[in-house]
């Protein structure tokens, strides 16, 4: 088995599941426990992660109120 890192940043919407839901993803339906992460990538697909692989593999963009740029992404509700 080979190990593989990203080669560029990705830019995705995170946001914190808050209740217990289900949401449809491109592999079907998938249940959400409180305290999971559900990922909106580039192309708009979705994933669900733990806190613990979200914490260590995702953060967030530095901005400032007074800077609107397309990159510009909400972690966290």
């Amino acid at each position: 088995m080979s190990s593989f890192r990203t080669c560029r940043p990705l830019l995705v919407d995170a946001t914190q599941c808050h209740a217990d839901q289900t949401i449809t993803t491109d592999m079907g339906f998938r249940h959400v426990r409180r305290g999971e992460w559900i990922i909106k990538g580039e192309d708009g697909e979705c994933y669900v992660v733990d806190d613990a692989f979200f914490q260590r593999t995702f953060l967030p963009l530095q901005t400032y109120p007074w800077e609107t740029t397309e990159e510009s992404r909400n972690y966290g509700s």
